[in-house]
């Protein structure tokens, strides 16, 4: 078993020896990541469990993975920064071509393998990536306007509304001069 998450490992040879990782890996380690996450003092890390198998029923090489951590986004909503806790699993077969898998489930990530070496720090940022929602929302988060009582919003609406008639009644009409034109004839 590693303690560490290695950088890149031969899958194959990972699968035969059915090998187990279960590291810790700080989020800045992850550039791709890191672009997308809210500026924290403290550093975040990432829980990775990942076995290596050979899946019979599935006839491929194998693995699983676990991921938990909390990122730190932006809420789109009040556009503060919110913990989002992220517990992610995910079962993979690597296939040396994607034509050799199209019969597994739609549950079943498949990993394309075009080299004898694999990113595992590439891979979990992938997952990682993919568990951000297209518009994070904190859902607990209150909006500006939701602090603001009621009677106070109605009065300073009508307080503009009087003071917008007011100031149109003040303005010179343009067409006051044509007007007594049109009354001296």
């Amino acid at each position: 078993m590693f303690d560490k998450l290695p950088n890149f490992i031969d899958p194959i040879n990972f699968v035969n020896h059915h090998k187990q990782i279960k590291a810790s890996v700080n989020q800045s380690a992850f550039p791709r990541l890191k672009a997308q996450l809210a500026e924290r003092e403290e550093e975040r890390q990432v829980k990775v469990e990942m076995s290596f198998y050979y899946d019979k029923t599935l006839k491929f090489p194998a693995f699983e993975m676990k991921l938990e951590t909390t990122l730190s986004l932006i809420c789109q909503r009040s556009l503060q920064p919110f913990d989002l806790p992220v517990s992610s699993q995910v079962k993979g077969v690597f296939a040396e071509s994607m034509a050799l898998a199209e019969e597994l489930p739609e549950e079943i990530e498949v990993y394309e393998l075009t080299e004898d070496r694999i990113s595992l720090y590439d891979l979990v940022e992938d997952e990682l990536l993919l568990s951000i929602p297209l518009s994070p929302i904190d859902e607990t988060a209150a909006l500006g306007w939701e602090d603001v009582p009621l009677e106070e919003v109605a009065e300073a609406a009508a307080s503009e509304s009087v003071q917008e008639i007011e100031e149109e009644q003040k303005r010179e009409n343009p067409f006051a001069a044509l007007e007594a034109l049109k009354s001296k004839k």
